[in-house]
């Protein structure tokens, strides 16, 4: 292409717009014609036609649209672009104008730059026409000469095909050439086996001619990719003969034919016949697979230890390197006459809990390859597993596994069999001599596998045996003398690092001699061996039952309380519960039997105690009990063995002591800040008979662990509320208020809500002169059941206080959930008041809290003037302790309260001027 000026022809009948139109394109360098009218137009462009028309469509006497009709209607100007240029803007008209030929519509007024780039992209597409033209020109010229050469050399290359053909004639394999679109354009002789066809019947049609859709499909997509590689491509394909039926694997080599131009002309293809080669290979490679698969066994068999271990790894090995479909090994289950399977791998092994294997020759499912490898102990190779009539039973289950062939090997234990090792092929007639043989040296190492596991067996056996021998009583079973003292050391080394007790019982059977005199020591072992299982059943797992001899027992309690008393208390619960044991009846060969024993109990902790002073120790025990009467256990620390005593006693007291109305209630009082008394906390005190008055601290604990707590606590809600309606008919007393502490156990009750709630009505009592002291352990403990039943309680009037506050886990959080009335300081913080500078900030923080959430704060263990002058200082306003009253009985809080408020009533009278 040259820069020669585009010549481009405008056409408007409008003088400005046509000049200002033609000025526009020169400026940019344009040749420009113009012509007033269409039948200037059509003149100008006939005589000389343009590479570009701007042509205005309503002009009088012809418009636009006709202009364009006759320059595409004549052969000089039909090539001549045409852009329409008009305030027509309707879709119409540019649909006509399209209709007539033009190349594009630009609509007046229009954008100098958007005109400018049209008119520019369409003279290049002319110009670019132009050229292509021109390459045609040229490319036709040398086809001509082309043709002339081919057409000299067409005779020399007849004969080079004559010799071609004859070649391509005489090879074994199989040869065509397809064009383009798969249409044969020529085969050898061999290919004309394969569709049963002479080659001229061939050439013209395709696959699709001569084999099903799916396989013609299948031809040309390999022929296309061949084309689209532009290389020879190979690939394996099945393919069977028309003219015998003979079917075989081929490798094909498919090449595209490209002219000299490199244009593709066809496709030319070669098969050649793999199958037998392939057969050969893939015996050699299952042959390798079976050989690796027997290595691999080996090395299994030379590690594994474990009889199920073994035969899982076993089976994997034949299946991932041994190329199996599936692998097992079953047992023979003699009671049931069935091959049991014990390990398996690989496809279709789940289906083996469904399949049923019989060694009844009778059963339906006894026939089975497996069955007879094992009946006739020897291998069983089924070839064709989907057509072996002995298979007919598990043929479907099969069938969907891909078992083709299956091989059965009867596995030997110590010469007998005991099993059979079961494999699955893919395909049939995989199981040839080589595959057999290797099979077959696989089995025997199994075989030589189990019996090592025999020995080995056999061996741990008898070691088992000698060691229990050496540590365990023969008759019972249980650890002897020997092993007794190693577990005595073990637990006294283990519970002193610990810090917790370990105790040692001594057992000894109450008139066991009188047993084997008048019955023998037959039934003397019998009676041993049963107490020695009651024993074990009374015991923790990590406790020790020994038998020491004749009738003795030792039993060892590890990680005990460190508190001596708990652990004291821990050992003899674990006595009486061997003693209850022991004592129930036994049944001897048909005879029954009452007995009972003694026990002496040991406490230990340190590490320097012996096993020998252990039980020296516990044998003075049990010769104290055997003294104080027998069936009976007697401590060997004598202070220890009066604690418990007394704590015995104690808590038989503690029953008595509700019946026989031994509680009191004493009062501490409560007042605000200026001395006024509100009312009191109720403490229950213990009037012993013999003992005296009984500290809470002695005997809560024991009521809670007992669960004497629960009556107790009963009574005293039940007392106060007693007492404040006595008050409430005596007119000084009738607004005080009292709060009972409430013990974890009594509050978590299903009825605790249910008794409130009786016994205000039975009282008829206003609730809210009770308030309720519940500790943050209590409310934590249950959350919810918490929340519910005080939200009950406080529906129906009764007040709540926060006993201990901070001495806990506070959850401030659930504080803002409770119906608590007042939170009470703990006299820990109070007492500290002036001492310790980080209690009295706790205690002003409690003190704010408090405040903030409008709740009342209450310092409890309140001694001096100070502690109370700095609680009222930063707003505590209530208190409690010893500052204003110890806790007293009734007549004395009474007899206190009428004095507190005579001296009140008298500085009101002084300070009103009233006589």
């Amino acid at each position: 292409m040259t820069n020669r000026k585009s010549n481009i022809l405008v056409v408007d009948d409008t003088p400005a717009s046509l000049k200002l139109l033609s000025d526009l394109l020169k400026a940019e360098g344009y040749e420009v014609r113009s012509a007033i009218n269409g039948e200037l137009a059509i003149e100008s462009a006939i005589r000389n036609p343009p590479e570009l028309m701007l042509l205005d469509i309503l002009m009088p006497v012809m418009g636009g649209f006709e202009v364009c009709r006759r320059l595409k209607a004549h052969p000089a100007t039909c090539q001549v672009p045409v852009i329409f240029v008009s305030a027509l803007s309707e879709t119409d008209e540019k649909v006509q104008g399209f209709a007539l030929g033009a190349v594009d519509f630009v609509t007046k007024p229009y954008q100098r730059d958007e005109l400018l780039a049209r008119v520019r992209t369409h003279l290049e597409i002319v110009n670019l026409r132009d050229h292509l033209e021109e390459l045609v020109e040229e490319r036709n010229s040398e086809l001509r000469k082309s043709q002339e050469m081919l057409q000299a050399s067409l005779q020399d290359s007849m004969l080079a095909n004559t010799h071609l053909r004859t070649l391509v004639q005489t090879i074994p394999d199989l040869i065509w050439l397809k064009d383009p679109d798969g249409v044969y354009l020529a085969c050898n002789r061999q290919f004309e086996r394969l569709y049963g066809a002479l080659e001229a019947d061939i050439i013209g049609k395709t696959d699709y001619d001569f084999v099903t859709q799916e396989l013609a499909d299948f031809f040309r997509r390999n022929d296309h990719r061949a084309a689209s590689a532009n290389k020879v491509c190979a690939n394996e394909e099945w393919l069977s003969f028309a003219d015998n039926g003979y079917r075989g694997l081929f490798e094909t080599l498919k090449s595209p034919m490209l002219d000299q131009n490199g244009k593709l002309i066809g496709v030319l293809g070669i098969a050649r016949d793999i199958s037998e080669r392939k057969l050969a290979e893939a015996k050699i490679q299952r042959h390798m697979h079976l050989y690796a698969a027997l290595s691999q066994g080996n090395k299994i068999i030379a590690h594994c230890t474990d009889e199920a271990e073994l035969f899982l790894r076993i089976c994997r090995a034949a299946v991932e390197l041994g190329g199996m479909k599936m692998a097992w090994i079953g047992l023979i289950d003699a009671a049931q006459a069935k091959i049991r399977p014990v390990a398996s791998f690989g496809k279709g092994a789940e289906i083996l809990e469904r399949l049923e294997i019989s060694l009844d020759p009778d059963s339906p499912f006894g026939n089975s390859p497996t069955s007879m490898a094992i009946r006739q102990e020897s291998p069983v190779w089924c070839q064709d597993f989907m057509n072996d009539p002995f298979t007919a039973p598990w043929r479907e289950e099969g069938a969907r596994a891909g078992w083709a062939a299956s091989a059965s090997l009867p596995l030997r234990r110590n010469g007998v069999v005991t099993g059979a090792f079961i494999l699955y092929a893919d395909e049939i007639n995989a199981f040839d001599d080589a595959a057999r043989d290797l099979l077959i040296e696989m089995s025997m190492d199994i075989n030589l596998a189990l019996d090592n596991f025999s020995r080995a067996l056999a061996q741990k056996q008898a070691e088992a045996e000698i060691e229990r021998l050496a540590f365990y009583d023969p008759l019972t079973n249980l650890p002897n003398r020997r092993l007794l003292y190693d577990r005595l050391k073990q637990a006294i080394a283990n519970n002193a690092r610990s810090g917790n007790h370990v105790a040692a019982l001594f057992i000894d059977l109450d008139n066991f001699k009188t047993l084997n005199d008048t019955r023998g020591h037959t039934i003397g072992d019998l009676l041993l061996i049963e107490v020695a299982c009651r024993l074990e059943t009374c015991l923790r797992e990590g406790d020790t039952v020994a038998r020491l001899g004749g009738d003795e027992f030792v039993v060892i309690l590890n990680g005990l309380d460190e508190d001596p008393t708990h652990a004291a208390s821990q050992a003899k619960t674990v006595g009486n519960k061997i003693l209850s044991t022991a004592s129930q009846p036994y049944q001897l060969s048909g005879y029954q039997h009452h007995c009972s024993a003694s026990m002496g109990i040991g406490l230990f902790r340190h590490a320097e105690t012996t096993t020998e002073e252990i039980l020296k120790c516990i044998d003075t025990a049990l010769y104290q009990a055997k003294r104080g009467g027998r069936n009976s256990l007697s401590f060997y620390d004598p202070a220890m063995q009066a604690t418990l005593e007394i704590r015995a006693a104690l808590e038989n007291d503690l029953r008595q002591a509700l019946e026989e109305n031994q509680f009191q209630l004493y009062y501490q009082m409560q007042v605000n800040q200026i001395g006024q008394i509100l009312g009191a906390e109720v403490l229950i005190r213990w009037l012993h008979p013999q003992r005296g008055l009984v500290s809470p601290l002695e005997f809560i604990e024991l009521a809670e662990e007992t669960g004497q707590i629960l009556p107790i606590g009963k009574w005293v809600i039940e007392t106060a509320c007693a007492q404040l309606k006595t008050w409430e008919n005596q007119h000084r007393f009738a607004n005080l208020q009292l709060a009972v502490n409430v013990s974890a156990p009594q509050f978590h009750q299903n009825d605790f809500v249910e008794h409130i709630r009786h016994t205000l009505q039975h009282y008829r009592l206003n609730p809210e002169r009770l308030k309720l002291e519940l500790t943050e352990s209590l409310v934590l403990d249950d959350i919810e059941d918490t929340i519910t039943k005080m939200q009950q309680l406080r529906e129906i009037g009764v007040r709540f206080s926060m006993d201990d506050f901070g001495t806990g886990y506070s959850s401030l959080y659930y504080l803002t959930k409770l119906p608590i009335d007042q939170l009470k300081i703990d006299q820990s913080f109070v007492q500290n008041i002036g001492i310790t500078q980080n209690d009295g900030v706790i205690v002003q923080t409690i003190i704010g809290m408090a405040n903030n959430l409008g709740i009342e704060s209450l310092a409890e263990g309140v001694e001096t003037e100070e502690q109370r002058a700095f609680l009222e200082q930063h707003g505590c306003n209530f208190y409690q302790g010893y500052l204003f009253s110890r806790p007293l009985p009734l007549n004395q809080f009474e007899e206190r309260f009428i004095a507190a408020n005579t001296e009140q009533s008298a500085a009101s009278h002084v300070s009103t001027g009233i006589n």
